[in-house]
């Protein structure tokens, strides 16, 4: 039993976090498009065209391409953040986070993902240059930026948001846990992903199916919305995937979920999980209009 719950436990953690390289990859793809070059770079030459690409869904150019010379972050940060739109408050959370792990470990880890590529000295050197104006003040900033996405339903941001810790600081749960700024942090962090994943928002629903499983930050074991979480994600995939039998998130090995809870319980949490799935579908099929 333990053992399957372990198993369990690490597949969905690297499914999310998979999930979470891509959508940080996407929104930063989408950053850096959005953004007015400073001066733009001329292509490589046809010739020398024929390297490994971007991966297409994130939306990036090519990689044989010469990127253009980007805006120094402070520039970028104080552009973003003068529309007043969620979006572009979590597009400036992410130039700064890029720039604080960029300065931490010399390289953007991902940035050409899924091709397992290094980044070039070209783009460290780019890189470097648009970093190199970040300051304290945007460390501290980011965390109002990423809570005002989060707080606005953002895509990925409320995510983000639980796993930056109280006001970007993790140690604070251990530390400091009944501080009631710490508190009010954890009660908002889960309120937000249970407000998204009644939407039907699939990294909302991985995050708390996975959490509710054992504890994670803010998110208290619970194996009855662990259940409901995690029926909802299979009912989603199979609306998605209709011709596939053993999906992510069928199959024996989360067959487990079930074990201690009373017939009431699931009957209530299939329930649940059948009203996430449909809102889901309703949300999908409004985006399509």
């Amino acid at each position: 039993m333990m053992m399957k719950l372990k198993l369990a436990a690490a597949a969905a953690a690297a499914a999310l976090a998979m999930w979470g390289v891509m959508q940080h990859s996407a929104q930063r793809a989408q950053t850096r498009a959005a953004a007015p070059p400073a001066r733009a770079v001329p292509p490589a030459p046809s010739s020398t065209l024929g390297g490994s690409s971007w991966f297409s869904a994130v939306g990036g150019p090519p990689a044989a391409e010469a990127p253009a010379e980007p805006l120094p972050l402070d520039r970028q940060v104080r552009l973003l953040a003068a529309t007043g739109k969620p979006e572009d408050s979590f597009r400036a959370y992410n130039l700064i986070d890029d720039c604080m792990t960029f300065q931490r470990l010399g390289t953007l880890p991902f940035l050409h993902f899924p091709d397992n590529t290094e980044m070039t000295a070209a783009e460290k050197a780019a890189q470097a240059r648009q970093c190199a104006s970040l300051t304290e003040l945007h460390r501290r900033a980011r965390i109002d930026y990423l809570a005002a996405a989060a707080k606005a339903g953002v895509a990925g941001a409320n995510v983000a948001f639980m796993v930056a810790g109280p006001f970007g600081d993790r140690d604070a749960l251990t530390t400091r846990p009944d501080d009631p700024l710490v508190v009010e942090w954890k009660q908002q962090a889960l309120a937000q992903l249970t407000s998204e994943a009644m939407k039907g928002d699939i990294a909302s629903l991985d995050t708390l199916w996975t959490g509710h499983l054992s504890g994670w930050i803010a998110i208290p074991r619970d194996p009855v919305l662990a259940y409901t979480y995690h029926a909802a994600l299979q009912r989603i995939d199979h609306q998605q995937n209709p011709d596939i039998t053993d999906g992510p998130y069928s199959g024996n090995m989360f067959a487990f979920l079930k074990d201690g809870l009373t017939p009431q319980q699931l009957a209530a949490a299939d329930a649940q999980a059948e009203r996430i799935a449909q809102n889901f579908r309703q949300r999908r099929e409004a985006q399509r209009q």
